[in-house]
């Protein structure tokens, strides 16, 4: 469960350029996990605000919040959950990307679908699906856990979203043993 934390007072022996070093710390991990960052230092509280550089509009706000213990600081999300000691920048990015993954995958599908909608098929799809399909799309499931594969009833391609991290791929080919070949490559990339 998820509860607001009132902040603790900054201790006057705590200089904001110290606080600035270790969201600096945490800013440089955030985007080595994949995210866009914007310090934000000028405001009474400094923070540094993490999101997707295709969604600018949402995403997470890091603090830096004293803790009971003396000279022990913690990552702070905008919803008051302690992600990770000052020490552990890290670890702090990486519940970070725990956070916002599900929203983001749900706004880039809820946009993705809102795309596909707008245009026309080329050609009506066949009444009924081929059943080699399935049996297809079963052993690509099965070879590849995680990776969420399929045929396009309008495109006449197969296609494959790849997961990784907080940039998911997507590929098509003409064929199942074509589409092995390019998500092996694109897990290769990642």
């Amino acid at each position: 469960m998820i509860r607001w934390i009132e902040p603790k007072p900054w201790s006057v022996h705590v200089p904001a350029s110290s606080r600035k070093f270790h969201l600096d710390r945490f800013a440089d991990e955030a985007v080595q996990e994949g995210w866009q960052v914007a310090r934000r230092y000028d405001g009474p509280q400094p923070l540094v605000h993490v999101y997707d550089r295709d969604i600018p509009e949402f995403g997470e706000s890091i603090t830096l919040a004293p803790d009971l213990a003396p000279n022990r600081w913690w990552f702070r999300s905008s919803t008051g959950e302690d992600l990770a000691p000052h020490t552990k920048p890290a670890q702090a990015a990486k519940q970070v990307t725990r956070i916002l993954i599900p929203y983001v995958t749900a706004v880039r599908a809820a946009r993705s679908h809102q795309t596909q909608t707008t245009r026309r098929p080329s050609s009506t799809p066949p009444a009924v699906p081929d059943p080699t399909h399935a049996t297809a799309i079963a052993g690509l499931h099965e070879r590849f856990a995680g990776v969420v594969c399929w045929w396009g009833a309008y495109t006449y391609e197969w296609w494959a979203i790849v997961p990784g991290g907080t940039r998911w791929k997507i590929v098509s080919a003409e064929d199942p043993d074509t589409l092995v070949h390019l998500i092996l490559k694109a897990r290769n990339q990642r």
